[in-house]
């Protein structure tokens, strides 16, 4: 009886050996993320996920840790073996690395998560690593894949579409997703998902294959714009990076403040805050002069602009023969574009330059000598993916377009072509404009991504043709910065594929991001542009933004300049109308805003929390530009059509122990010296007499 007792306990000893698990965790005084693996067997798995605020852990049971498809083979944490891991700290940052062995032969994936100081936010990336001797096409990815709920499955809301939207679980994200908010009511917690895959291909899906899952990646082969990459033998693929954040509050719009906006300051990797010096106001041609551009006539704006603190005078569309020759016409400038470019800067300004980066004329050099280089439509003829248009003749800007793939030789012809200019003109800053790989404007499903496929392109099929398009934009601005490290990069939304995007991928790899153009008169154009802003800068530095087309010339002047200065200001218009009074105002203001950006660096700070409503015509509405730091800034007021002539409004981002000094610069008065709290709890009455009036006032630490 003995012996089998014995023989019993031996046998449970050994089966408890097998079946042990060994752990790592990451993690700071916010957040604590723990990893279970088997030591003898497959499984690498996320156990625990805690909010050390509220001790939670928001992770259940089963959680695949990721997903993709490689060939045929489903490929997730829960059948991959774990190799080794290493954790490394450098400055604020802590470092895990795993290593794991997937069941394909000779292939391997590899993870990495960061996380930040003490921001409760865990970042991962995974990279998949071919050893073998085989092509692989990777699909389906999620970055993240796990059973992950905030507190319990119920009285869950989303706001989605850069914060602006509410609405509830199930949810399936879009383009328009860079992070979106899963809140509980209830427990007053909630948890952030950001994707920073580009445009169209990113896919964030909560509790859509089943209930208390969330996957973040990329669109899978059965979507209309899938992620799909063909991977070499020798070669690895990189992921785009995703990011859990946490928080515990009564109100859901302090996720998109504090903390977070610390994160995506200084650990993001936004280019423009990598740039030695940024410009306060841009000039640019588009309207009214459209592309019939004049030497004489913008000579005349050049010189109505000197000493108004204008710093960039950007040329738009026009001053070319063809575009993708872009050889410029002599007819518009008969001195040369060079003696131009040379006139702009004695009038103490720099000059920027407009460029299709993938559409080109029918009837240039470039698309008659290489028409194996232009993107093929389902029936085999050259496309042109910006609006569709078939006509192959014309010189205007939208005439005759044909759209050339990146992912052809067509990618250093244009990077050395932009590389020449901007050497020979000195060029400071770039607008790269239309379409790439999917318009802004056709939603035609067929209508998008290259149906050809030859011997000069990356790619093997239409569904791989999105990635590699993407991932040769990004390319192509890196490369551009790493020239010329004071080079300014402007992508527009319509090279990003859909109308008002912005997202992570885009101002990681440009520094701003035209955003739109609304042609309407004041007031109503000055309230769109805020609610553009409005309604992305929970989620989008404010800062990287570019919303046209406000003009110098309105008679609102001044109620326009301040709209546009909620963002960053960019200005339109003929700027031979404007009047001394203008340019007088224009120099007074860019020259303050210059001087609080020095102090304050105000224009990477956007405060919205509770406090301001939507921008609407009957309403007033406004945002904080407080740099929390050093506790000092910027605050915007409007006054819309609103029978009100005075409102009250609480400034949150403030620290109640301290003292502060709040003072108008346009008319030289202070308003008061207040506490912390009393300006926290109470808040501060604004006075605006007179409807579609700004009024910003300036808020410093005494």
């Amino acid at each position: 009886m003995k012996k089998i007792l014995f023989v019993l306990f031996i046998v449970s000893i050994s089966s408890w050996l097998f079946a042990q698990t060994d752990s790592v965790t990451i993690e700071n005084n916010s957040i604590s993320r723990k990893f279970y693996f088997q030591k003898d067997t497959v499984g690498f798995y996320t156990k625990e996920f805690i909010n050390k605020a509220v001790k939670e852990n928001y992770v259940n049971p089963g959680t695949e840790e990721f997903y993709i498809m490689i060939n045929d083979s489903v490929i997730t944490g829960l059948n991959c073996r774990h190799i080794k891991h290493s954790l490394k700290e450098n400055n604020e940052v802590k470092t895990l690395t795993v290593l794991l062995e997937t069941p394909v032969k000779n292939v391997f994936i590899q993870l990495e998560y960061e996380v930040y100081e003490n921001i409760p936010l865990v970042r991962k990336q995974l990279q998949v690593i071919n050893k073998g001797t085989a092509d692989l096409a990777l699909t389906n990815l999620d970055v993240e894949n796990m059973n992950f709920q905030v507190v319990n499955k119920y009285m869950n809301e989303v706001y989605a579409n850069y914060g602006t939207n509410m609405t509830r679980i199930p949810y399936k994200g879009d383009y328009n997703d860079a992070a979106v908010l899963l809140y509980n009511l209830n427990a007053g917690q909630g948890a952030l998902f950001g994707n920073e895959a580009p445009s169209v291909l990113k896919n964030t899906m909560i509790y859509i294959s089943k209930h208390g899952n969330i996957q973040v990646g990329m669109q899978h082969a059965s979507e209309i714009f899938p992620f799909k990459k063909w991977l070499q033998p020798g070669e690895t693929f990189v992921s785009p990076k995703t990011f859990i954040y946490v928080f515990k509050s009564r109100k859901w719009q302090d996720a998109f403040e504090g903390d977070y906006k610390t994160f995506v300051q200084k650990y993001l990797g936004v280019s423009l805050y990598s740039r030695k010096e940024a410009p306060l106001f841009i000039y640019n041609t588009w309207k009214p002069f459209l592309d019939s551009l004049d030497e004489n006539v913008l000579k005349d704006c050049a010189d109505k602009l000197a000493g108004t603190g204008v710093d960039i005078f950007a040329i738009d569309a026009g001053w070319y023969q063809y575009s993708g020759d872009f050889i410029p016409d002599s007819s518009k400038f008969p001195h040369g574009i060079k003696s131009f470019c040379d006139y702009i800067r004695s009038k103490g300004m720099k000059v920027g330059l407009w460029f299709t980066i993938a559409n080109v004329n029918a009837r240039s050099k470039i698309a008659i000598q290489h028409p194996e280089w232009l993107i093929k439509d389902k029936d085999g003829n050259p496309a042109n993916l910006h609006d569709m248009s078939i006509p192959v003749d014309g010189k205007g800007w939208s005439n005759a377009l044909k759209t050339m793939s990146l992912g052809s030789p067509y990618y250093d012809y244009i990077k050395n072509l932009i590389s020449d200019y901007i050497k020979d003109l000195g060029i400071t800053y770039l607008k790269l404009d239309l379409s790439l790989i999917n318009s802004a404007y056709v939603n035609d499903p067929l209508r998008a991504g290259d149906f050809e496929t030859n011997s000069s392109k990356l790619y093997r099929d239409r569904a791989s043709s999105y990635w590699v398009m993407y991932e040769r934009i990004m390319q192509l601005m890196d490369e551009l910065h790493t020239s010329f490290p004071d080079l300014l990069i402007d992508c527009t939304f319509e090279v990003w594929g859909r109308y008002n995007i912005s997202d992570y991928a885009l101002i990681q790899h440009a520094d701003y991001d035209w955003l739109t153009n609304f042609d309407l008169e004041c007031p109503a154009g000055c309230i769109a542009i805020r609610q553009m802003n409005y309604d992305r800068s929970r989620v989008i530095p404010t800062n990287t933004m570019l919303i046209g087309n406000a003009c110098v010339d309105y008679p609102n002047y001044k109620y326009v300049y301040f709209s546009v200065a909620s963002s960053s200001l960019v200005m339109l218009g003929d700027a031979r109308k404007i009047t001394p009074e203008q340019q007088a105002f224009y120099k007074k203001w860019n020259t303050y805003l210059k001087e609080m950006e020095a102090k304050y660096q105000y224009s990477r700070y956007y405060e919205l929390y509770d406090v301001f409503d939507r921008p609407s015509d009957n309403n007033w509405d406004g945002c904080y530009r407080i740099n929390t730091e050093k506790q000092g800034g910027l605050m915007f007021f409007y006054r819309n059509n609103s029978s009100d002539k005075q409102r009250t409004f609480k400034i949150p981002c403030l620290q109640p122990q301290n003292r502060y000094k709040i003072y108008s610069f346009e008319t030289g008065k202070t308003l008061g010296i207040f506490s912390g709290k009393t300006l926290i709890e109470k808040g501060i009455t604004v006075t605006i007499p007179t409807t579609y009036t700004a009024e910003v006032l300036t808020i410093e630490k005494q």
